[in-house]
């Protein structure tokens, strides 16, 4: 051996960062894939299509949607509302008038907001039924 003094010491300090070393990257790889797996599942998430707005549906699914951001005013079980419908190969499915029987609000965690359980309208769902009486 060229150093044979350095032995004990090189011993001495591979054996204190194996004990202080090891632990320490254990608990940073296990804190690093916690927060990759967090991560990929945010972006998994799969937002509805509905969500952020007022759907108008039935028995037989929804009927339209109208962006949160352009509603005036939220219908009421008893309203009668009249909804556009959609057009496909020149034929509109689903216009008519429809008589609210129910509407439900769905709201989601505001972490932006600054008080005690924040809160904001996530979704607005408006069950109707279409008149037959016009």
């Amino acid at each position: 051996m060229l150093f044979p003094w350095s032995d004990p010491i090189v011993g001495l300090v591979a054996d204190v960062v194996t004990i202080l070393g090891f632990p320490l990257l254990t608990a940073g790889t296990w804190q690093l894939a916690r927060e990759f797996r967090k991560d990929r599942a945010a972006r998994r998430k799969i937002e509805g299509v509905s969500q952020g707005c007022l759907e108008f549906s039935d028995e037989q699914g929804g009927i339209n949607l109208v962006p949160l951001e352009r509603v005036a005013a939220f219908p009421r079980p008893g309203d009668i509302v009249f909804l556009p419908g959609e057009t496909l190969g020149g034929e509109n499915r689903g216009k008519g008038d429809y008589e609210v029987e129910s509407v439900r609000f769905i709201f989601m965690e505001a972490p932006e907001i600054d008080r005690p359980s924040p809160a904001v309208p996530s979704k607005v769902i408006a069950r109707v039924r279409e008149r037959v009486d016009q």
